[in-house]
């Protein structure tokens, strides 16, 4: 029998998939700031206004959770310095295991959703170790956080929630202010580092929560319509 041609239908559905998986469709948002800088009300509020932009939303919390724990948002830490530091090797073995969630969830949980034009979320991200390394018992050398940071898949965008350390005190006072003022300038240089500055943006996060959300969703607007151009060679 002769060969069953394939129809133009197939054709282009086939190349039209292998495209997404070569340019996934779907987007990588993280959302980072200090505790107070209001991230989980953002998030509920923002996710359903940008579904009619994908075909569904994922969450995670901090990593993929590929090698162990739960996807669920954590419950409120009300004392995040309260727990000593780990060990020297023990921070050193737990930041090369972030690595590995972050790198091998990526390949296998995060980019096929993306491959599938979900929007996938990330309630905070590996560069919160880098700001606050004492919520995450880290007492490694920062050098080797900071080169592991370079050594994982990257968010499309990164909306960083910049509020004032006082407004963060009058929300949530589970830090010091004196803490809270350097977090937030640490979140401030994360921003505009060679790393991040491409793919960051600083949202005033003091402003009331439907201005916070509006701006977030037009960075993302944005960062689609950048995209299109790209593949459509319009620049």
């Amino acid at each position: 029998m002769p060969a069953r041609l394939e129809t133009a239908e197939g054709q282009a559905r086939r190349l039209g998939g292998f495209r997404r998986w070569i340019r996934p469709t779907g987007l990588c948002v993280a959302i980072l700031g200090p505790d107070g800088s209001g991230k989980s009300s953002v998030i509920e509020r923002y996710a359903p206004q940008m579904l009619t932009f994908f075909s569904g939303a994922e969450y995670f919390h901090l990593r993929p959770h590929l090698l162990g724990g739960t996807d669920a948002s954590q419950s409120p830490n009300t004392d995040p310095h309260g727990q000593p530091p780990r060990g020297m090797l023990l921070s050193v073995a737990k930041v090369f295991y972030f690595w590995a969630d972050y790198v091998l969830g990526y390949l296998l949980r995060v980019y096929p959703r993306l491959v599938a034009s979900r929007l996938v979320i990330f309630d905070r991200y590996y560069h919160d170790l880098l700001v606050d390394a004492r919520r995450f018992r880290y007492n490694g050398p920062h050098w080797l956080a900071r080169c592991v940071a370079y050594m994982i898949p990257l968010p499309d965008l990164l909306l960083i929630l910049d509020t004032p350390a006082d407004v963060l005190q009058e929300r949530k006072s589970e830090v010091p202010a004196g803490e809270s003022a350097r977090q937030v300038e640490a979140y401030r240089a994360v921003s505009i580092s060679p790393m991040m500055r491409a793919r960051a943006a600083l949202i005033d996060a003091a402003l009331p929560l439907e201005e916070v959300v509006r701006e977030c969703a037009d960075r993302t607007l944005a960062v689609l319509a950048q995209r299109t151009t790209n593949r459509l060679g319009l620049d």
